[in-house]
Parts: structure tokens; C-alpha cells; sequence
């Protein structure tokens, strides 16, 4: 397996250095009433597999900025143990009244990896995802992972975790190698999406190894402003390079309550250039059409309220990020959203249930 050229994304610092507290605080606390369903749309997880081939890269010389959370851990840190499938995960949801999670292999997924070994995690997470679905049936939903450095291998695995393991949609942790998914090379895994009618959710992860110089420092490559700016990056090159044209019905999900694209719509529409990028309509209106966003690790009412105006309730799923981000919080933050009870309940739960086909 080369080393000299993969990453991964572990969370914010905060989060990092706050789980335990975390976890004491939620368990001190009463429940939260259960009135209100709730669905929470990006919660991590990882699998024996990946932990084992994410801690040999950290073990390796490759400078990649995702790797730099990964070199201080060892395979029981807490920060594994929060991961798990089981621990306390269903304990903590319950005393927050967090009806079910939606599940995906913590970024970066398999796309550090080379293409065999990325296959074969890929396949090993999915079954254990299903598998866990299963058990505990009604309380997790699921989103596949696939390698986008092998799309013929990406796309079957695609169907199969539709039609045999019954998930629920595909998680893709932005770049691959400092590629993304415009390059007509990974169409065929946008084919795929749009035929299997599943969105895609684009996770962030750091930049990447050509950015090393400008995010890595003052710790710009994670949550205070790396991750949202390369999947704002991606969910653009998607945009402008005419994906869209090409897949109408194509359905992307980005978190963190759109990683700042909503924010600069308008200046998009005036600004774009049709001689670089001759798509047939206004960016914002392949955002409006073929996005949605989530609530991840945002718990300001101001751009939620934006958003709300900007790109319709409909347009928004819930989320909390566990475990890099605290559910009580999340809850908190929207149960007292000054938005109306319809709206809540459309971004709590009724727009996951209708994207991700959960019944």
C-alpha cells in the first residue's frame, strides 16, 4: 500500500478535547422530551478495518493535513471508542430524544487508500452498516460508502448497497487525490446516483496536499474555515462545470448549513463566466434544484433563518455531526428556533424521511 498520497478528517479541536465532558454533561442532564421526532442526517462512524488502515498512515511520513489528528491517537482513544457503532451512541441519542441517525463512515471514508484496499473497506463498512441498521431497526439509517479512485468498483458497489443492503443514499468525502467528482473520469459514479435516484452526500475533509502551504497553519485545514471552503470548492466545480446539465435529477447533500455557498448565491449569478463555464442557467438555480443542505455543527439561528428564506424549508435536513459535535446542543439550538412549527418539522425530520426514502 503506498503511504505518500491520502487523508482523513477527524473534527474540529473542540470536539476533540470536549467528548468526555460531553458525554458527562448529556448523561446529567433529564431527557429530552421525545414529542418531537427527530432524524439526525450526518453521524459518524468507523469500522475496525478503517481505524486499522487510517492509524498505519498516520505511522507514515506523508504530510497530508488530514492525517494530523490521526498521529496523536492510538486504536482506544476516545475518540475511536465515540466512533463505534455500539458504546454509548443509542444511550446518548435516547437522552436527547434523537429518534434515529443516519450513518456514514467517518471521513475521509476509503479515498486515502489505494483502490484494492479502499474496495474492501468500502465493502466491509457497508455490510457492518446494514447489518447494524438491522438490529437495531427503526433507530439508523445508512449511506454507503464507495472509492472514488476506482469508479468501476464505485459504481457497483453503489448498486449493491442499494438493492442488496437496502441503504439509503452514498457519502463521498470531497476530493480524491485532489480531484473531484466534475472530472468526466467519476461520471459514471454521478450516472449511478442519479439512475439509483439516491443523493450523494459531499462530507468535507481537509484540502488538499497542493493547498498543504496556505491551510496549514493556525489550524485552517479542519472546521474554522479548510473544510467548509473545499466543499464549497466542490459543490461549485459541480455547478460551473455543467454537471448538472448532464444530470438533471442528480441530488447533493452538503452540510454545515451549506458550507457557505448559500451565503454568495448572488454574487455567483452576477459573476460567473459563461466563456469558462457555458452552463445553461444561473448557479443558483442548480443550487435551488439539485442541493440540499444540512444543519451540521451550526447552531446560530441567523443563517438558519437565511437559509430558511433563501432555499425554502424543504431544502433542509437536520443534523448534529456526532461525535464531533454534541447532540444536546443541536437539539437545543432547534426545538428554540424562532421558525415556525411547520418548518421545524420539515427540517427535523420530514425532509429526511422523503430524501433518504426512510419509512
Amino acid at each position: 500500500m503506498e503511504v505518500d498520497r491520502r487523508h482523513f478528517v477527524v473534527g474540529s479541536s473542540l470536539a476533540l478535547s470536549g467528548l468526555a465532558q460531553a458525554g458527562a454533561g448529556n448523561a446529567a442532564r433529564p431527557a429530552t422530551p421525545t414529542t418531537r421526532r427527530r432524524i439526525a442526517t450526518e453521524e459518524a462512524f468507523t469500522t475496525p478495518a478503517q481505524t486499522k488502515a487510517m492509524l498505519a498512515l498516520a505511522d507514515s511520513s506523508w504530510p497530508s493535513l488530514d492525517l494530523g489528528l490521526w498521529r496523536s491517537r492510538t486504536i482506544d482513544s476516545p475518540m475511536i471508542s465515540h466512533l463505534s457503532l455500539e458504546g454509548d451512541r443509542l444511550r446518548l441519542m435516547d437522552q436527547s430524544g434523537i429518534a434515529m441517525q443516519v450513518l456514514s463512515l467517518t471521513s475521509p471514508g476509503v479515498q486515502m487508500f489505494d483502490a484494492d484496499l479502499g474496495v474492501a473497506i468500502a465493502e466491509d463498512a457497508n455490510d457492518r452498516l446494514a447489518e447494524h441498521i438491522r438490529k437495531y431497526k427503526g433507530r439508523y439509517a445508512g449511506l454507503a460508502t464507495f472509492t472514488p479512485q476506482a469508479p468501476k468498483q464505485a459504481v457497483k458497489e453503489m448498486e449493491r448497497a442499494i438493492s442488496r443492503l437496502g441503504l439509503n443514499g452514498f457519502i463521498c468525502n470531497s476530493h480524491t487525490n485532489g480531484e473531484y467528482l466534475d472530472d468526466a473520469k467519476y461520471w459514471p459514479i454521478l450516472e449511478a446516483a442519479e439512475a439509483l435516484d439516491r443523493p450523494i452526500y459531499i462530507h468535507p475533509r481537509s484540502p488538499s496536499d497542493a493547498m498543504t502551504s496556505a491551510y496549514g497553519k493556525y489550524g485552517l485545514e479542519f472546521a474554522v474555515w479548510g473544510f467548509q471552503a473545499e466543499v464549497g470548492l466542490h459543490a461549485m466545480r459541480l455547478i460551473l462545470g455543467g454537471v448538472f446539465d448532464r444530470f438533471p435529477r442528480l441530488k447533493i447533500i452538503i452540510g454545515h448549513m451549506g458550507e457557505n455557498v448559500p451565503f454568495h448565491l448572488g454574487r455567483s449569478d452576477t459573476r460567473h463566466n459563461r466563456e469558462h463555464a457555458p452552463i445553461k442557467r444561473k448557479p443558483s438555480e442548480y443550487f435551488l434544484d439539485n442541493f440540499y443542505i444540512t444543519t451540521s455543527g451550526v447552531t446560530d439561528h441567523l443563517p438558519l433563518k437565511y437559509c430558511i428564506e433563501k432555499l425554502g424549508a424543504d431544502k433542509i435536513l437536520w443534523a448534529v455531526d456526532y461525535p464531533y459535535e454534541f447532540n444536546q446542543i443541536a437539539v437545543d439550538a432547534m426545538d428554540a428556533a424562532p421558525i415556525s412549527e411547520a418548518d421545524r418539522e420539515a427540517i427535523y425530520f420530514r425532509n429526511a424521511e422523503r430524501v433518504f426514502r426512510i419509512t
